[in-house]
């Protein structure tokens, strides 16, 4: 009898403390964020894999032979990890969605450059949701692509007001919350770095309330569409205790390329210096490391599971295009 009551006893305990600890875990919302995004992260991928399916492709579809690759001389890559497939961008403007192990191309098209807006060669590009990715050009203008049933298609074209000739754009990130964009500005010929923040504006219009009908009609006519300007620039500064070498290639000779964005800070590379930068939004301010490995000559940077890659390989698209760094 004693037996039993130390084992019903003891079955008693592990489940209530078995109860305790999922009820302390899932009563934290941030748990429960975490859990409904990657349901969501999964339901996305099987649909997206779904529409895949039903796209005829209009490259052969598998990378069979790494030595005679499909996609050739990458200008710019990332991962989206809402459907686990790799974007990129080949020099003369043709979007590839590669499956997540490389091995597969979901989906291709090629930009059209001509028109008024000629595209330069490319700066960045950003995840902006989950079925929009944009692309940010050396002539600041930028380019937004979408997915629609498994087939990618390019939806604006615009031409970034409000800059300079002193502007030098490197990277593109997405604020969601503010849904502005941004970009790491090198304004060398003031010895200056910043953040330069970008979105979709439109001018209002002051109607008089006494206005007639008319009257209101005629002024509402004359308001002018939507347009992309800069509208925020902030000065990005070396941070309090940040690493003498690091401080001295950053105010010296500072060259990034490409931008990530990670747990909240916005991370660079410069392949020249070697160094990681990793910078603070909010407080303006910038660290860095020596980039181990050594990366020299790398063509940009992105996130994938959380963590850092380099583009090291540009000729051809691999396995090989790629490596993490810290």
């Amino acid at each position: 009898m004693k037996r039993s009551y130390i084992v019903y006893t003891t079955i008693f305990a592990v489940v209530s403390g078995l109860i305790l600890c999922i009820l302390l875990v899932f009563s934290k919302p941030e748990t429960l964020a975490q859990i409904q995004e990657t349901f969501t992260k999964i339901e996305t991928q099987s649909k997206h894999q779904a529409a895949v399916k039903q796209v005829p492709p209009s490259l052969p579809s598998s990378i069979p032979n790494p030595e005679e690759p499909l996609i050739k001389d990458v200008q710019q890559m990332l991962y989206d990890d809402s459907i686990g497939s790799y974007l990129v961008v080949t020099e003369d403007y043709h979007f590839f969605e590669v499956s997540g192990t490389g091995e597969r191309i979901n989906a291709s098209f090629q930009l059209k450059n001509d028109g008024k807006l000629l595209l330069a060669g490319l700066d960045g590009m950003a995840l902006v949701d989950g079925e929009t990715v944009a692309l940010l050009t050396s002539n600041q203008i930028l380019v937004t692509i979408t997915r629609k049933d498994g087939a990618w298609s390019e939806e604006t074209r615009k031409k970034i007001k409000g800059t300079t000739i002193r502007d030098n754009f490197h990277g593109l990130g997405y604020d969601a919350e503010e849904k502005e964009f941004y970009t790491i500005n090198n304004i060398r010929s003031l010895g200056r770095i910043e953040l330069t923040y970008f979105k979709m504006k439109q001018d209002e219009i002051k109607i008089d309330p006494d206005a007639t009908a008319k009257e209101k009609k005629k002024l509402k006519k004359k308001q002018k569409p939507p347009y992309l300007t800069v509208v925020t620039r902030d000065r990005i500064d070396a941070a309090d205790g940040m690493r003498a070498d690091a401080k001295k290639a950053f105010e010296e000779k500072f060259r990034p390329i490409g931008l990530a964005e990670r747990q909240g800070r916005i991370y660079t590379l410069d392949s020249d210096s070697l160094y990681l930068y990793s910078i603070d939004a909010k407080d303006k301010t910038i660290t860095g490391e020596s980039a181990s490995p050594k990366v020299y000559g790398a063509e940009g940077i992105f996130v994938q599971d959380n963590e850092l890659f380099a583009l090291v390989e540009t000729d051809k698209f691999s396995s090989r295009s790629f490596t993490p760094i810290d």
